[in-house]
């Protein structure tokens, strides 16, 4: 093999292999919730979150409350609830399309695709 074309193709499986796990890792949609006084609460959202990775929702983090009213709207994902910051604690999974009240409580989520 000519030196040109080795290079060439270590390049092109170089660009292969730093592409595929940014793709791999993209959700299309959002998740919303609400926080804050449960009689008066506020809206949150997260908007295409990443895949496999513990996302503390930012509105409560550090905070003693609690997000609550989940609502998947992300395309082909199910998404796994934290009552606890950084992924431990109680879980409930909620899938794409699927809401609850205010009675589910978290405060970090895992979105996983399927």
């Amino acid at each position: 093999m000519r030196p040109c074309h080795a290079i060439g193709a270590a390049l092109g499986a170089l660009a292969l292999i730093v592409t595929i796990p940014t793709s791999a890792n993209a959700t299309v949609g959002f998740f919303h919730y609400q926080y804050g006084d449960s009689a008066n609460p506020t809206a949150g959202k997260l908007e295409e979150p990443e895949a496999r990775a513990c996302i503390n929702i930012p509105e409560v983090e550090g905070k003693p409350g609690s997000a609550f009213s989940p609502s998947n709207d992300v395309g082909d994902s199910e998404a796994m609830l934290y009552s606890e910051e950084g992924c431990e604690g109680t879980t409930t999974k909620i899938v794409q399309g699927q809401e609850f009240g205010a009675d589910v409580k978290f405060k970090s989520v895992i979105f996983e695709i399927v």
